[in-house]
């Protein structure tokens, strides 16, 4: 017998039209939803552009108290632009440079770096010329992601990553290693147990004067009361008395046997002429040595002396090695095709800033991008060993290496602007004296590897801001005063 089958079911009432278009629109929205988040987590973001184009803004000191380096060294960034760009560019595309002029005053140095960045679009600045100026370009470099690589800027200031976060280089040495050279000088070769500084009111005088304190006290030697202590600096409306400040540090019980000065000539000159004034009444001063750093190491601090009967057969001071004339092998050819450019020799970290240039289009050759983020990634690695040996006026070689995936070692005009991880590169010094035809010698040479010794013997504290020896500032106190490095002028 056949089965039966079930009867059918009844057919559906058809959905309602209004039901359906809501559901319509809440797949619509869904689907909105899972879009815009897709959006926003960047599943549909194409990869980020590369940047094709080095732009690079320099602020130097075109006028005001610096401008006799501020125009050479502007000279320098264009020489370096000029010969990369036409050995075929970064990325393929001429390097694009902008000029400001800072006027040696630090909030127009801050200015002109807004300017660059909003006006520009730079990825890099080379500059400042003085580290006053540098302290208000770093906080603004370091808010727009644009590396900072100095040829002049020498406080011991800068040495310091969480106050740069990485975006400040520099292509000359920071005075961190003048400062141990001056107080291993004085305290081993010159075999003084006691020493007293003088520093100029600004970020190179603090900066130094703190650490030769530190460095002469780890060495064994004792900083005297009253030291170090940070004067004011000569402007072009004031012109200090030094007298009180001299009483105070040389005065004081025990007395120092030596002093290390921090200042310019215009200051050296003045606070020489002081001393020599107050000498008379103070005859146990006759036996005080003297030691000075390399701002006055000019005959604008030396012949102004001679002329007011200033004895000055005992003086000396430390530089780095560029001062006394000791260059890198390549100086010499390139100071001469700096010659036939210009028509004028360089002067004083002219080279420096040419190599600024040469390491920041060389880092952006090798991250195939000039962002300065990419910039900032390769700096240390194009400029230190192992690599392709690059020589200045060498791009196309340095392009050729790069584009065969191989490591480039920038040998520069001013040295081999070796950087550490702090953008700090190493430098040898010299010790120098005056002559008895009153011209400035050698003394001492310092080469690097005895530098380096000297640093590792003195430990990194002292090579830091942070104070050992309170300084002793005259009309404010010390935190004023570091806080006032950031925003006064300074020479280096």
């Amino acid at each position: 017998m056949e089965e039966q089958s079930a009867p059918s079911a009844a057919p559906s009432a058809p959905a309602t039209k209004g039901k359906g278009m809501w559901i319509g629109i809440a797949v619509i929205v869904v689907v909105a939803i899972v879009l815009v988040a897709a959006v926003f987590l960047g599943v549909f973001n194409a990869p980020p552009t590369k940047v094709t184009v080095l732009k690079i803004g320099t602020v130097l000191s075109i006028t005001g108290g610096l401008a006799a380096f501020g125009g050479d060294n502007q000279n320098g960034t264009d020489m370096a632009v000029a010969e990369i760009n036409a050995a075929g560019g970064v990325l393929g595309n001429p390097i694009q440079i902008f000029h400001q002029d800072d006027g040696t005053n630090p909030s127009q140095a801050a200015s002109a770096a807004r300017t660059l960045i909003s006006s520009n679009g730079i990825a890099a600045i080379v500059g400042a010329t003085g580290s006053g100026q540098c302290s208000t370009i770093v906080p603004v470099a370091v808010n727009n992601s644009v590396v900072e690589i100095s040829a002049s800027c020498t406080s011991p200031r800068f040495s310091n990553q969480t106050l740069t976060s990485g975006w400040f280089a520099r292509t000359a040495p920071s005075d961190a290693l003048q400062g141990v050279v001056a107080a291993s000088y004085a305290h081993t070769n010159l075999s003084f147990a006691r020493a007293a500084v003088l520093g100029i009111n600004n970020a190179y005088g603090t900066g130094l004067a703190t650490t030769f304190a530190n460095a002469f006290t780890s060495l064994g030697g004792t900083i005297t009361t009253n030291s170090p202590r940070i004067v004011p600096e000569t402007t072009s409306t004031n012109l200090p008395d030094y007298t009180t400040d001299l009483q105070a540090v040389l005065n004081a019980n025990p007395a120092p046997q030596v002093v290390y000065v921090v200042a310019y000539p215009p200051d050296g000159v003045q606070m020489m002429k002081n001393f020599n004034a107050a000498l008379g009444a103070n005859p146990s001063w006759a036996s005080i040595r003297w030691l000075f750093s390399e701002g006055v190491y000019d005959s604008a601090f030396i012949n102004p002396l001679v002329a007011a009967s200033v004895d000055v057969s005992a003086f000396e001071g430390t530089a780095p090695s560029a001062y006394g004339g000791l260059n890198g092998p390549l100086y010499s050819s390139w100071r001469t095709n700096y010659t036939t450019r210009f028509g004028v020799a360089p002067t004083l970290f002219t080279a420096n800033a040419y190599d600024a240039v040469y390491m920041l289009a060389l880092a952006a050759q090798k991250a195939g991008d000039a962002s300065g983020p990419s910039i900032k990634a390769n700096l240390q690695a194009v400029s230190n060993p192992a690599g392709t040996k690059v020589f200045p006026a060498g791009w196309a070689a340095a392009r050729t290496a790069l584009s065969a995936g191989q490591d480039v070692d920038y040998e520069g005009a001013s040295g081999s602007v070796n950087i550490d991880s702090k953008g700090d590169p190493f430098s040898g010094y010299i010790v120098w004296n005056v002559t008895s035809s009153n011209t400035l010698s050698i003394k001492e040479i310092f080469p690097e590897s005895l530098v380096s010794s000297l640093v590792t013997q003195v430990g990194a504290a002292s090579v830091s801001l942070a104070s050992q020896a309170t300084p002793i500032v005259r009309g404010s106190s010390a935190q004023e005063l570091l806080q006032a490095a950031d925003i006064v002028v300074s020479r280096f």
